[in-house]
């Protein structure tokens, strides 16, 4: 009897560590994003078939336990015509009362925990866009690639589709239109993102 309980109680200790290795190394610290080795591209058609891409070069974010946030500073938008740039900052995007927009997702701790470096995961996931003060939950499908056990990279596995008219900037795109004496902007945008987290 008294080796039954012994096995019993070595047992419970075996299950109470593992989970404890478990929380310890899947939560202890954060993820936080490499602005420099990360990017955020959108793409814009205008006249029905003159389509470029765009990006902005300011980021932050970081994954905390389930939560992956991030924030995009609006007036780092590049396009790589200074006019442009400015149009969009002040035009559409309203950066002086605007001055960034920001993402967050809700993640299954089975999603990415625990994963080997060079393990790679398809998730379908929800995000919820705040931009110009209007939130909007979008479906994202990302790629997960544990690069090794202190880099994890995140990637749009297809394009996300952001409509303005969800987020009231068709205003701003009509502005921009009529200024640069186009027939069109597309109101439908694709974007698309690489980012990269390390481990602190």
């Amino acid at each position: 009897m008294k080796k039954i309980l012994l096995l019993s109680l070595l047992l419970l200790s075996n299950v109470a560590i593992a989970k404890l290795n478990f929380v310890t190394t899947t939560h202890t610290g954060q993820w936080v994003l490499n602005n420099k080795a990360s990017t955020l591209n959108f793409i814009t058609t205008k006249n029905a078939s003159k389509t470029e891409v765009q990006t902005f070069t300011r980021l932050k974010g970081k994954i905390a336990g389930t939560k992956v946030t991030m924030t995009v500073d609006l007036s780092s938008v590049d396009t790589g015509i200074n006019i442009r740039d400015e149009r969009l900052r002040e035009m559409f995007f309203n950066i002086a009362k605007f001055p960034t927009a920001t993402v967050s997702l809700d993640i299954k701790t089975s999603d990415i925990y625990p994963m080997k470096p060079g393990q790679i995961k398809t998730l379908n996931l929800k995000a919820e866009i705040n931009l110009q003060g209007i939130t909007q939950t979008i479906p994202v499908q990302v790629q997960v690639v544990e690069l090794d056990k202190n880099q994890r990279l995140v990637f749009s596995s297809q394009p996300v589709i952001v409509n303005l008219k969800d987020f009231n900037l068709l205003k701003g795109v009509n502005a921009l239109r009529e200024i640069a004496k186009l027939k069109s902007i597309n109101a439908s945008v694709p974007v698309i993102f690489s980012l990269l987290f390390t481990k602190q």
